[in-house]
């Protein structure tokens, strides 16, 4: 058997890369035997643990450590394993091999970067001097555009690769460790990522790190780059930030505006070589193909650039409209809407204002429909679908028959942002456009509405999810389960507000209990069942069968995150009583799994078999197949 540059001798139980050679521990060869039969395919955690463990009770932390030593064994060639974030493994051919290009998770990009090269030239400089360095400036000031695009110039220089992390969705500071792990392909636990652990891990790597968007974790952020920095001496590592983070050895890097022509320029060549101008007039042209600039027309596009401030998204914003509205009456209506932002002292202007004001231009120029859309879509966090949308912007409950048209209108004026990917087109709001549409809906007074609406689209959506009670997903699961769960927290937070619905929040935590042990998110899944369990005590009336739910959910948690003393056995007894008393078979057998696991954990082994046997007897009496197989594995 054979795939790419790996073969599989199964007789003499010998891996092979390029005809040579490698020596593999057993249960390493077996691993590597699945991922190869696999040709590329994803191979689950559980049917890995399955085939080399048969009959075994296995912690997936013994899996991690396997793969871990694959691919410390596999030296070079390690980044052909590739880590399936929450469901399992797959070999990748064209992983990184001595002679090609180094490994990345960096997308190709899409468009020009316009009017950045020297800040690029000056970025990369930074980083051969400095360890640490922090884009930092206003929000569309075009940080992430730069930062990625220096990344993808330095990749060449670190062997180990170049690796972004996206950190704009987290809205706990406490993910930041695990968001930073998982980027990195790590093989640790979500309650054991940890700056020491991380850096434990990446000691010896030469490589670039890359957190975008750290503004609003900013404090977490820079104690674990002090951490890594200290511990890694080949690290680098670049931050784009609306703020530093100031600590000993950064090397700052403010994001200045593209720039603009003076007002006494009026030469087509000399208003061209300006950034801000430049920007312009591509996007103009790509939004309209019939855009045209000419002598006449340039004076007044620079005259925009200025009022604009040479910010780039406010820039793009305009731009979308010069194609449909006219470069004249496009500077008249901006005109209108800046006349009480400066009318005062400009100095005592702060420049995110002159982001706002291009916001409310812009917001001003939908129509009614698309305002509100807009505006609701902000409750959303990271990409969603267009079933989503439908969802929020319904007024009525009933998906809204014209979101179509809406999002497809929000997408064209650049507040909405459409990406293409193997599991179909998403959408996602920049977080400048998010945070003012935001704004926008709370002013409006409907923000309670909305989030109402969206803590109740998370809570169904949530039961459509095809995850198994221990988080192990269907082949026909839906994509951006890390949205879900991003969305679910959101959901949350607002029923625990005083305008929200606590009944609500305690059916979310057991509804996404599955979401997040399927995401290896047990420490959140933990904290958060305890919140909705102590919630619940003060409820005055509510089913048993939401505390059986929660029990069995808090159980689970404790087991993954491997808590020691008799705290999971005692609320699996606590579910069990319920469940007996409900005559609930599904979660008895839930409940007396986790009775069993737990005893055994704490070694209590008589308990453990006399809660195996009884889980057999009733397994065999539901004729439910898989319950079966687990009541063999027990025994």
């Amino acid at each position: 058997m054979e795939f790419g540059r790996f073969q599989i001798d199964p007789e003499r139980r010998e891996l092979r890369i390029g005809g040579e050679p490698v020596a593999l521990g057993s249960r390493a060869y077996d691993v590597m035997r699945l991922l190869v039969e696999a040709q590329g395919g994803l191979v689950t955690k559980d049917e890995i643990m399955g085939r080399v463990w048969p009959g075994a009770i296995v912690e997936e932390n013994t899996l991690q450590v396997t793969v871990s030593m694959l691919r410390k064994t596999l030296g070079p060639y390690r980044g052909a394993v590739r880590t399936v974030s929450g469901r399992g493994y797959q070999l990748v051919a064209e992983a990184a091999m001595p002679g090609q290009a180094n490994p990345t998770n960096l997308h190709a990009p899409t468009s020009a970067l316009v009017g950045r090269g020297e800040a690029l030239m000056d970025v990369e400089r930074l980083v051969g001097q400095h360890r640490i360095v922090t884009l930092t400036g206003v929000g569309g000031i075009g940080k992430t555009r730069l930062g990625l695009e220096a990344a993808r110039r330095l990749l060449p220089q670190f062997a180990d690769g170049v690796w972004v992390a996206e950190l704009a969705a987290l809205t706990d500071a406490n993910s930041v460790a695990h968001r930073i792990a998982d980027t990195l392909e790590l093989e640790i636990p979500d309650n054991l990522a940890s700056p020491s652990r991380i850096s434990g891990l990446i000691r010896a790597r030469k490589l670039l790190l890359v957190l975008d968007n750290c503004e609003h974790v900013i404090d977490v952020v820079a104690e674990l780059v002090e951490t890594l920095t200290r511990a890694c001496p080949h690290l680098r590592v670049l931050v784009t930030s609306r703020e530093p983070l100031r600590m000993e050895g950064e090397g700052l890097y403010r994001v200045a505006p593209l720039s603009v022509p003076p007002a006494d320029v009026t030469l087509p060549d000399v208003l061209l070589r300006h950034g801000a101008v430049e920007l312009f007039v591509t996007c103009a042209r790509a939004v309209g193909g019939a855009f045209s600039v000419d002598a006449s027309s340039l004076p007044t596009i620079a005259a925009i650039c200025r009022r604009l401030d040479g910010i780039p998204l406010a820039i793009e914003l305009a731009a979308a409209r010069a194609a449909t509205l006219g470069v004249d009456e496009l500077a008249r209506r901006l005109d209108d809407q800046f006349r009480v932002l400066t009318s005062g002292f400009r100095t005592a202007l702060p420049r995110h204002r002159t982001l706002k004001a291009t916001f409310d231009w812009s917001f001003d120029l939908l129509d009614e429909r698309e305002r509100y859309a807009v505006a609701c879509l902000a409750v959303l966090v990271g990409s969603f679908a267009l079933a989503t949308a439908e969802a929020i912007v319904s007024a009525d409950g009933n998906p809204a028959p014209d979101a179509v048209d809406i999002v497809s209108s929000l997408v064209a004026k650049s507040l909405v942002v459409a990406e293409d990917s193997s599991s179909g087109m998403h959408y996602r709001l920049l977080e400048t456009t998010r945070g003012y549409a935001l704004a926008k809906l709370k002013e409006s007074g409907e923000f309670d509405c909305v989030a109402l609406r969206h803590a109740q689209y998370c809570r169904d959506l949530l039961h459509c999810v095809e995850l198994d009670w221990q988080g192990q997903a269907a082949e026909n699961k839906p994509p951006m389960l890390n949205d879900l769960a991003g969305n679910v927290r959101t959901a949350i937070d607002w029923a625990y507000s005083s305008a929200g619905d606590a009944l609500l929040a305690v059916t979310l935590a057991a509804a996404a209990a599955p979401l997040w042990m399927h995401l290896s998110m047990a420490n959140e899944c933990s904290q958060q069942i305890g919140r909705a369990l102590a919630t619940l005590d003060s409820l005055p009336e509510h089913e048993p069968r939401l505390d059986m739910r929660l029990l069995t959910a808090q159980g689970l948690a404790l087991l993954s995150t491997m808590s020691a003393g008799p705290e999971a056995r005692t609320v699996f007894e606590q579910a069990l009583e319920i469940a007996e008393r409900l005559e609930d078979g599904d979660y008895r057998l839930r409940a007396l799994w986790g009775v069993c696991s737990a005893c055994f954990n704490d070694g209590d082994f008589l308990r453990a078999r006399d809660a195996a046997r009884r889980f057999h007897e009733l397994a065999t009496a539901s004729g439910d197949a898989n319950a079966l197989v687990s009541g063999d594995l027990l025994l």
